[in-house]
């Protein structure tokens, strides 16, 4: 059974169509991405998923639910952040998760302690969320979505605000929650950077319209991007000890001569910057394979949002 599928779902606000002919299948247990750029149609889509928008043609159905009426009893299987998180300043973080508690019907308090341990809130549970760093808000907010352990997250946005050790944590229990438990996770962002390689699937959405999919594996062979370095023969086993300090990518001596760094996706400064500190001489440096702003601006085209 597929935890959402949709078919031929539009909506339209008067003369503007923010969705055009939406036709997707999530299955349980995996991390789906939906990567578009602002005003693509991400919030129109989850809006509509969770009963605050009603589509202008289409259905959708939540864990085969078949009416109307068994899609919004399914909706207490699913947990989700849309738009700005509604925290109430005032509250507590316990105080705000109690609530959202209650709201969803939990009649164990200890759903709370949880949540505020596995987002790292326990030691400011005390504390009034106005004092709340905007990091510790995404956390607080998408503790109140993972309370009940639904069966389908809705997740829009949910790494805006978060440093990067922070959203690595994010994904981490995201993912463990997908293949621990079955999870679904539907998540959506303008960064395609921050979920490649933690999706297992992405959807890419542009003027309301689905303009492609590919799994995690298509999209490494895509974005397989690899560099290459030519330096003295004499000084290429103490380059790769070096590259390989400051870097966790595969690296390996060519027949040919060269470095390869593997996977390779960032900025070379880290690595020229270490080199020159050791003074190895960097005789030419190339590159293969199609970078991740690259292949994000084919698929959707726009601003550059990596």
């Amino acid at each position: 059974m597929e935890a959402l599928q949709t078919e031929h779902l539009s909506k339209r606000f008067g003369s503007v169509k923010a969705l055009d002919d939406i036709s997707i299948s999530l299955s349980p247990g995996k991390i789906y991405a939906l990567v578009g750029n602002n005003g693509s149609g991400k919030t129109t889509l989850f809006r509509i998923i969770m009963g605050l928008v009603f589509p202008t043609q289409g259905s959708l159905s939540l864990f085969g639910s078949k009416t109307a009426r068994e899609n919004e009893l399914a909706r207490k299987r699913v947990g989700a952040i849309i738009e700005n998180p509604i925290l109430y300043e005032n509250l507590s973080g316990y105080q705000n998760l109690d609530y959202a508690r209650v709201l969803k019907g939990l009649a164990n308090k200890s759903a709370v302690d949880e949540a505020l341990q596995k987002f790292d809130l326990a030691e400011n549970k005390r504390l009034s969320v106005r004092h709340y760093s905007m990091g510790m808000k995404q956390r607080l907010a998408l503790a109140c979505a993972f309370l009940g352990k639904p069966d389908l997250l809705l997740l829009d946005e949910p790494l805006n605000g978060l440093d990067p050790s922070g959203i690595r944590e994010i994904n981490t229990i995201l993912t463990n929650e997908s293949s621990n438990n079955g999870t679904t996770v539907f998540i959506s962002s303008h960064y395609l950077k921050q979920l490649y390689g933690f999706a297992t699937d992405y959807i890419f959405i542009d003027k309301g319209r689905i303009i492609g999919t590919v799994t995690a594996k298509e999209l490494e062979d895509k974005c397989d991007k690899c560099v290459y370095l030519s330096v003295p023969e004499s000084e290429r086993e103490i380059a790769i000890r070096i590259i390989s300090r400051v870097l966790d990518n595969e690296i390996k001596l060519l027949d040919s001569g060269e470095i390869c760094i593997y996977g390779f996706q960032d900025s070379m400064t880290t690595v020229d910057t270490a080199l020159s500190k050791e003074r190895i001489s960097v005789l030419e440096v190339r590159t293969s394979g199609i970078n991740l702003e690259d292949y994000f601006l084919q698929m959707v085209g726009g601003e550059h949002h990596v």
